[in-house]
């Protein structure tokens, strides 16, 4: 466990650096434009390349790349011909878009007004060269994490969000202001991908026109596109559904999404993203690594889960309510994280399920738990958004999740100590108790800040009274 918490924990911490630049990122853009049409448009028109990116680059290209990488002793010539054919698909693409920029909002936004659409339209065709990049990125990435690199990696989208930060602050140079983040957007992407090119040379990377490996590689890669294409599906109910509730209601899903995925990239992206090179590398200690991924998650996660759904609105007034963001956007926008936070440590294990699967290179288990969520996602999506509002759709995110998360943990059969969980359970609600009855008392935004940090201390002091053996482990790794 020591190495993995190590690995994490770097991992962890740059990834910390890039969610709270993003956190700033859309601090700033919340100020400039709070939720509104010019802000729905921006969401969507870079919604379809973080659709593509997570298909193409971080989730089925990663899954089937690092193990055969893996396999094949390191090759840059299998490395290699994975950028040749799918850098082919990705260009494609972005032409498409280039040509034929209405795809999108009839794709994410086909109830949205006119002017938001005709909006879209425009800045679809300045985001998508994103995919490109992107792409490129996510080849070095996989590479560096299959030779135990994890930080620079990690650190690297912190780049796209000071892009978006420099447009969102030189947005009236623009005509339309909007412009600005998304230029910032798309040469952040750029930098990301040049940025991880001198760690793959010094692990030995040079790019060699090839084809070695393609063949196995797509047999691999189709089902794990397949299962993250139906996932992103998810995303186009979501945004479609979110749309046809009125103004300002993409935004604030928006909004509350970014802030749930600050603890589930740092935590739950973080011991999926450790454990799969590490289950690859060392085969023959898998049932270990995956025991002890599941562990280090819950006891990342479910204290996370419960300081969100009990500070929601406290967190999202102290970082969006200014500007032209409303204390009304603050109800919406904190009911809707108040329903994502639940589904904190169910889609972390979920990911770390599915890694280990993508290990055994088995990615039909990971697409039927896939297609078991994206249904259960659309038809409680229509059923509870359209009767709740946006935190419907949230919860159905939730509960989509749960679903998804039982059928992995039926396939995989991962080996649970359940008192162990059953501590982590009673620390974070002792916590959650404490946290819930000093809200009340003063309404400040520094008091804000002073219970987080309460609520992290509290919550390490119970882990140390029922002997919480994480803690621990967590202690020796500092002091080293």
């Amino acid at each position: 466990m020591t190495q993995m918490l190590r690995y994490g924990t770097l991992f962890a911490i740059a990834t910390m650096i890039s969610r709270v630049t993003g956190l700033l990122r859309d601090v700033l853009l919340a100020h400039k434009f709070g939720a509104g049409i010019e802000f729905d448009a921006y969401v969507v028109a870079i919604s379809f390349p973080f659709l593509l990116r997570r298909a193409f680059a971080e989730g089925a290209m990663t899954s089937a790349f690092v193990p055969l990488y893996n396999e094949k002793n390191k090759s840059n010539e299998f490395a290699s011909s994975v950028i040749t054919v799918l850098g082919v698909v990705t260009v494609s693409l972005t032409l498409l878009i280039e040509i034929f920029p209405q795809i999108v909002p009839m794709l994410l936004s086909s109830g949205a007004g006119e002017q938001t659409k005709r909006l879209t339209i425009s800045l679809a065709r300045i985001s998508m060269p994103f995919v490109v990049f992107i792409f490129l990125w996510a080849v070095l990435y996989a590479i560096q994490n299959s030779h135990n690199i994890f930080f620079i990696p990690a650190v690297s989208p912190t780049l796209m969000n000071v892009g978006v930060i420099l447009g969102t602050l030189f947005a009236n140079v623009f005509d339309t202001r909007i412009v600005g983040p998304t230029v910032g957007f798309t040469l952040g992407g750029f930098f990301m991908f040049v940025c991880l090119v001198p760690g793959a040379r010094r692990v030995g990377f040079k790019y060699k026109p090839s084809f070695e490996g393609i063949q196995e590689f797509l047999k691999l890669f189709f089902p794990a596109l397949l299962a993250m294409t139906v996932s992103e599906f998810n995303v186009l109910i979501d945004v479609n559904v979110a749309s046809l509730l009125g103004p300002g209601n993409v935004s604030a899903m928006q909004y509350a999404n970014r802030f749930y995925q600050l603890p589930f990239g740092v935590f739950g992206v973080a011991m999926a993203t450790v454990v799969l090179p590490m289950m690859v590398n060392e085969s023959e200690q898998f049932e270990k690594h995956l025991f002890d991924s599941v562990k280090l998650s819950l006891f990342l996660t479910i204290p996370s889960m419960m300081g969100l759904m009990i500070l929601s609105e406290r967190l999202i007034a102290l970082v969006y309510q200014h500007g032209a963001f409303t204390h009304q956007d603050t109800i919406t926008t904190s009911t809707v994280l108040f329903y994502y936070s639940i589904g904190l440590p169910l889609y972390s294990i979920m990911a770390v399920l599915s890694r280990a699967c993508h290990a055994k290179k088995d990615m039909r288990t990971p697409f039927k738990a896939t297609l078991i969520s994206f249904v259960v996602n659309a038809i409680l999506d229509f059923a509870l958004g359209l009767s709740l509002g946006v935190a419907g759709i949230a919860a159905a995110t939730s509960v989509a999740g749960f679903c998804g998360m039982l059928y992995l943990a039926y396939k995989v059969k991962p080996k649970l100590d359940w008192f162990h969980t059953a501590r982590i359970l009673g620390a974070s609600i002792v916590m959650g108790v404490v946290l819930l009855v000093l809200s009340f008392y003063y309404n400040s935004r520094l008091f804000t800040i002073v219970l987080v940090l309460l609520g992290m201390a509290i919550y390490m002091l119970m882990c140390k009274v029922l002997r919480i053996s994480e803690l621990e482990e967590l202690f020796k790794l500092v002091r080293r």
